[in-house]
């Protein structure tokens, strides 16, 4: 399912400068995964696509490479210290944050995010210790 124009250029307004949470549901589980990420960057109007860095030794590294489908959610300023936890390695990331699902590809989202952007992987690009994901936008939501 395609996003207007206008919804995917508001990802690329909502994300100037925002640090992001990526995650996925573990080997096609009900428990989330996910990381802090500040590479996330819009790509292409058409077809379009977004695209974010990982270290390739992150803990979530391999659910979020198997996946093929996860969710991105663009943090607010009010929302550093979910960017600070999930910026760490382990289980208590999970266990302290709560999430909505995805309505399109039903992948965990972080509640009271900028942006919320479903998106299902295209591409993975590895150069030096980090892996690019270049992903297309399936569905998109924005803070009132």
């Amino acid at each position: 399912m395609a996003i207007s124009g206008d919804a995917y250029k508001q990802i690329g307004r909502a994300s100037a400068g925002a640090v992001s949470i990526v995650a996925a549901y573990a080997n096609a589980t009900t428990v989330p995964v996910g990381l802090t990420v500040s590479s996330f960057a819009t790509l292409s109007f058409e077809p379009p696509l977004v695209m974010f860095a990982m270290q390739h030794n992150a803990d979530s590294y391999p659910a979020l490479v198997s996946s093929k489908v996860f969710g991105v959610s663009l943090l607010s300023v009010a929302q550093s210290d979910i960017a600070q936890l999930f910026a760490t390695k382990g289980p208590a990331k999970i266990a302290n944050t709560s999430f909505d699902q995805g309505a399109t590809l039903r992948v965990p989202l972080i509640p009271g995010a900028l942006a919320q952007v479903e998106c299902v992987t295209q591409q993975i690009v590895g150069l030096g210790s980090q892996r690019g994901q270049y992903e297309y936008v399936t569905s998109t939501g924005f803070a009132v």
